[in-house]
């Protein structure tokens, strides 16, 4: 919990973790139990150093520096805080999958489906009116472009 409690998450702790130093000249020295690290707010913390270069083993044969010890203590303060984040990352990535199925699915369908319906062409045909040549060439009962159809109709007589 600690790791989501600070701001900087992480990054305060790994620097916290890994940031004592010697008192640098004009600050105060540090009470009886305290040491001094300047990431900690108030520069004097009442924890000494924890984490010291080589002080464990690995079984890989990673060199125990004392960032790679800290790293690795901060992700596994992590994971504590999150034990179920992998579950959830995974019912995510499940979630996302199955609607960019489901999405693709009805795309297809749509396409197909609804392609008769949409070249479909309806024409009227009134009694009475004379059939007409629209611009396109195809023959139609009513036409945008009366004009040039009547033009056209006198230029075939």
């Amino acid at each position: 919990l600690i790791n989501i409690a600070r701001e900087g998450n992480e990054d305060y702790l790994f620097s916290l973790l890994t940031g004592y130093e010697d008192v640098p000249p004009g600050q105060a020295e540090p009470g009886e139990g305290q040491a001094y690290n300047p990431y900690f707010h108030g520069y004097y913390i009442g924890m000494a150093q924890q984490l010291y270069n080589e002080s464990v083993d690995y079984e890989d044969g990673t060199i125990p520096y004392q960032s790679q010890i800290a790293k690795d203590v901060i992700q596994y303060l992590s994971w504590t805080s999150h034990p179920w984040m992998d579950e959830s990352i995974m019912y995510g990535m499940k979630a996302v999958s199955s609607a960019a199925v489901l999405v693709l699915f009805s795309y297809l369908m749509m396409r197909t489906r609804r392609n008769g319906i949409r070249s479909r062409q309806i024409h009227f045909s009134v009694p009475g009116h004379d059939k007409s040549i629209a611009r396109n060439g195809k023959v139609s009962n009513f036409s945008k472009y009366k004009e040039v159809d009547d033009t056209i109709s006198k230029m075939k007589r």
